[in-house]
């Protein structure tokens, strides 16, 4: 086997991986997903750069406008998982500008996406 081969061989392999690593992440978000829609309304926020590792926030709240559940995704790879955002759950909304300094820059921005009325 010449090194052509065996270069496009590594390249189909490591294809194959990232597909199967991005259909995981995927099912582990819409599991996250549908586990925070029956806790109450789910409002969905991510941050827009392009060149820095994307935040997701998917925050459920209830009737009350009281966040039930909070969940981030960070990072740049497929390799980033859904984790609890505990400095927001039992916070009521709108957020006040206290809890929003506490947050770091690029999860308020997702934040406010997600709590904005576009």
């Amino acid at each position: 086997m010449d090194a052509t081969n065996t270069l496009i061989i590594c390249a189909v392999i490591a294809w194959g991986l990232q597909i199967v690593t991005g259909f995981l992440q995927m099912r582990a978000f819409n599991r996250m997903l549908q586990n925070m829609g029956q806790k109450g309304t789910v409002k969905i926020g991510k941050t827009s750069s392009r060149w820095k590792p994307r935040t997701l926030v998917v925050l459920a709240h209830d009737a009350n406008n009281v966040i039930i559940d909070a969940t981030i995704m960070k990072g740049l790879t497929i390799f980033a998982r859904p984790k609890t955002l505990p400095a927001l759950i039992h916070t009521r909304i709108p957020l006040t500008e206290t809890t929003m300094a506490m947050l770091e820059p690029s999860v308020r921005e997702a934040v406010a996406c997600a709590l904005s009325t576009k």
